[in-house]
């Protein structure tokens, strides 16, 4: 590592008295001994380069960051300081790392996204492989444009939540439907509904696009109209289910009597319309969304609640025995108390601060 110290004494005089091109010179020698050396470097070796290349990085021009950027996207240990500053960089530096770089985390991904705006997330889509919390939030906050690329990437992968809306907003998009109609990975279900929506030329193109296996689902979608319209008054009906319970759980929020220990009372006593308010009111999420996660089919997603909140294991066992069906057996429960305990609270936060984001609640 003698190179790098003899670069770092060109670097302090450079970045005190050179000029522009000097400083690209530099940086140019520098990215080159790390892209040559990468493979066998340690942690602190890669902490220098990040550092030093980053503090070059920020003094030259556009051309030579977006030929740093272009660099370090296909190095699978570059520094994740410098990859991070290029990622919020102008979108024609940030491209390269955001479409190619590994270094880029999931986190690091929607914090761009949610930094940037809708260059950088165009560019997020085009990775391969997005996962599902990426993918959640660039159909929440991405707009239109977003939504149909992401859409079109046969790598990304969904959550159910993430598909459904996919799903519900092509009901008024065509163009969405054609684009959905092109993918493997939607649940029969949503085929049904996606069909259900579509017009006339939209359903007879998604039917011949979806697998043979999927025929009676099609024709199940069109008979069951009428059931779907019932369905939705349905579902209005339900929202108001909550308003008295939820009128008892604000008074003892005002009294500074709502906590862990009142929602843990309430759900050992089955008060499930109180303890699901109380929920969402402490974990800042909305109602219909605690319900789901409570009493929805994902048997994690309350584990994951209570982890983030600090919330112990009694209290997250006593939710999960307002479910019905599966998951209240003794084997189920060893298994949800074994999942609870190897969560660590920083994912379980995480996941806590997404759900909020999805949700609309800061």
């Amino acid at each position: 590592m003698s190179s790098v110290s003899a670069l770092l004494r060109d670097l302090e005089a450079t970045m005190s008295r050179g000029s522009g091109d000097e400083r690209v010179q530099i940086l140019m020698r520098l990215t080159d001994l790390f892209v040559s050396t990468a493979a066998t470097m340690g942690d602190d070796q890669i902490s220098v380069f990040d550092v030093v290349i980053g503090r070059l990085a920020r003094a030259i021009e556009t051309r030579a960051r977006v030929e740093l950027s272009e660099r370090l996207s296909i190095v699978p240990n570059a520094p994740g300081g410098v990859v991070r500053q290029l990622a919020l960089d102008e979108i024609a530096v940030a491209r390269p790392v955001l479409v190619g770089s590994p270094v880029l985390s999931d986190q690091d991904l929607v914090a761009i996204s949610a930094a940037k705006g809708r260059d950088h997330m165009l560019a997020i889509t085009e990775r391969p492989d997005l996962a599902e919390p990426v993918t959640d939030f660039l159909i929440l906050r991405g707009g239109r444009v977003v939504t149909h690329a992401v859409a079109a990437n046969q790598t990304a992968r969904f959550s159910r939540h993430g598909m459904g809306v996919l799903v519900m907003r092509a009901v008024q998009d065509d163009g969405l439907q054609a684009t959905l109609g092109t993918r493997s990975d939607i649940p029969p279900e949503l085929v049904e509904q996606l069909t259900l929506a579509a017009k006339n030329s939209a359903r007879r193109r998604l039917a011949a696009t979806f697998e043979p296996a999927m025929g009676s689902a099609v024709d199940r979608a069109v008979e069951r109209s009428a059931d779907a319209v019932a369905a939705q008054d349905q579902l209005q009906d339900d929202l108001g289910k909550f308003s008295a319970a939820l009128a008892d759980i604000k008074a003892f929020h005002d009294q500074g009597k709502l906590d862990e220990a009142k929602v843990a009372e309430l759900a050992t006593s089955g008060a499930t319309e109180h303890a699901i308010c109380g929920v969402a009111i402490l974990a800042r999420l909305g109602l219909q969304a605690t319900e789901q996660i409570i009493l929805g089919p994902d048997r994690d997603a309350v584990l994951l609640v209570g982890r983030g909140l600090g919330w112990s294991w009694e209290t997250t066992r006593a939710l999960i025995t307002l479910r019905k069906g599966d998951g209240k057996s003794a084997p189920g429960v060893e298994r949800a108390r074994q999942n609870f305990r190897n969560l660590t609270p920083v994912t379980a936060q995480r996941v806590l601060g997404f759900l909020r984001m999805r949700d609309g609640v800061q």
